[in-house]
C-alpha cells in the first residue's frame, strides 16, 4: 500500500467528512455518514494484517483531532485524544475477520461491511464517553441520554453502511493507485 496515496486519500476524506457531514444530515438530529470510515473499511478489506490496524489507529487520532465534543454549561468543546482511534482499531478487527466469509468486489459488500464495522465504533464512542461521565469528568457532556445517543450512533451506522456502497464505486477503481490488490487470483 502506498504511504503517500494512503495520506493524499485520508486528506480528502477528512475534508468530505468535514465539509460534508452536517450538510448530510437527517434533519436536525445528528445522524450523518462517516465518510473516513468508509475509508477505513475499504482499506481493511484490502491490506494484510498489521496495516489495517495501524491505518486505523491513525485515521481514527485523526479524526479525534478533528471532533468536537461539546462541554457541559455551554462552556464551548472540547477534544478527546483516543476514542476515536480505539473505536477504529477494534472496527477493524471486526471486518478483517469479516473479510474471508464476504465477495470483496461487490460495492454491497463495502456498505454492509461499513455498517458492521460502524456499529462496533459507535458502542466503544458511547461507551467511553459514558465512562468518562460516570468517572465524574465534569467537563465533557453527551449531547443526550447515554441510550438515545447510542440509538442516533446506531442510525448514522446504518447511513454509513448505505455510503459505504456508494464511495466503493468511486474506491474500486482507486485502488490500483492505492496499491491494494481487489481482483482475486484464479485457481
Amino acid at each position: 500500500m502506498s504511504g503517500a496515496a494512503l495520506a493524499i486519500m485520508a486528506w480528502i476524506f477528512l475534508g468530505l467528512e468535514l465539509g460534508l457531514k452536517d450538510a448530510l444530515a437527517m434533519g436536525h438530529s445528528h445522524v450523518a455518514p462517516s465518510f473516513m470510515f468508509c475509508l477505513v473499511t475499504f482499506i481493511a478489506m484490502f491490506t494484510s494484517h498489521p496495516r489495517p490496524t495501524w491505518c486505523a489507529m491513525g485515521l481514527g487520532l485523526l479524526m479525534d483531532l478533528t471532533f468536537r465534543i461539546p462541554l457541559r454549561d455551554g462552556m464551548g468543546v472540547g477534544l478527546i485524544p483516543g476514542p476515536h482511534a480505539l473505536a477504529y482499531v477494534l472496527a477493524v478487527q471486526l471486518i478483517t475477520a469479516l473479510r474471508g466469509l464476504v465477495i470483496k468486489r461487490n460495492p454491497l459488500t463495502v456498505g454492509f461491511l461499513s455498517f458492521m464495522g460502524a456499529i462496533v465504533a459507535q458502542i466503544v464512542m458511547v461507551g467511553i464517553l459514558s465512562i468518562r461521565m460516570m468517572w465524574g469528568d465534569a467537563i465533557f457532556a453527551l449531547e443526550a441520554a447515554p441510550s438515545r445517543e447510542l440509538l442516533a450512533r446506531l442510525a448514522s451506522a446504518a447511513y454509513t453502511g448505505v455510503l459505504g456502497c456508494v464511495v466503493s464505486l468511486v474506491l474500486f477503481p482507486l485502488a490500483p493507485w492505492l496499491g491494494l490488490q481487489v481482483q482475486s487470483r484464479r485457481r
